[in-house]
């Protein structure tokens, strides 16, 4: 999903729970940020696959490649490396959960990732894209080797 969405769908959520289930604004705020702050681990993947630091040319690169792989058929897809998504990973929100009984910052984050997962479930079935790609990082480790790397897109 591009991120103008998820900073939309991010701020309305928020902006709902503030407004009708009384968040407080720091809640609201934190809940919005994490809605889509989450998506920096595209960002360090991009780093790590492309061995580029330039969050600019790794948002262009984004914008420019994201439709031409939905385009290619589900079969073709299959030849590739998949994406290692740290903060999307269950493992993080387990993380998250356990550390919430320290201090809500940490459920706000969660609900924010929650958020976020919310909006990227419809948009990956409706691709075909496997949800675990986003969940399970073993999965996506293990389903990597030996595929072709995003750059050969």
């Amino acid at each position: 999903m591009k991120f103008k969405w998820h900073l939309l769908f991010g701020f309305t959520i928020s902006y709902i729970l503030i407004q009708f289930f009384n968040f407080t604004l720091s809640a609201g705020l934190t809940i919005f940020i994490a809605s889509w702050i989450i998506d920096i681990d595209h960002y360090f993947w991009y780093l790590f696959e492309l061995k580029d630091k330039n969050p600019f040319k790794a948002l262009r690169w984004y914008n420019k490649n994201i439709d031409r792989w939905f385009a290619i058929s589900f079969k073709e897809r299959e030849k590739f490396k998949r994406g290692i998504f740290v903060f999307h990973s269950i493992g993080f929100w387990i993380l998250l959960f356990t550390l919430s009984s320290l201090h809500p910052i940490f459920l706000w984050m969660l609900i924010g990732i929650g958020i976020h997962m919310a909006a990227d479930f419809p948009h990956l079935i409706y691709h075909r894209e496997p949800l675990y790609n986003k969940i399970f990082l073993s999965a996506v480790i293990r389903r990597n080797k030996n595929k072709k790397s995003l750059r050969e897109l």
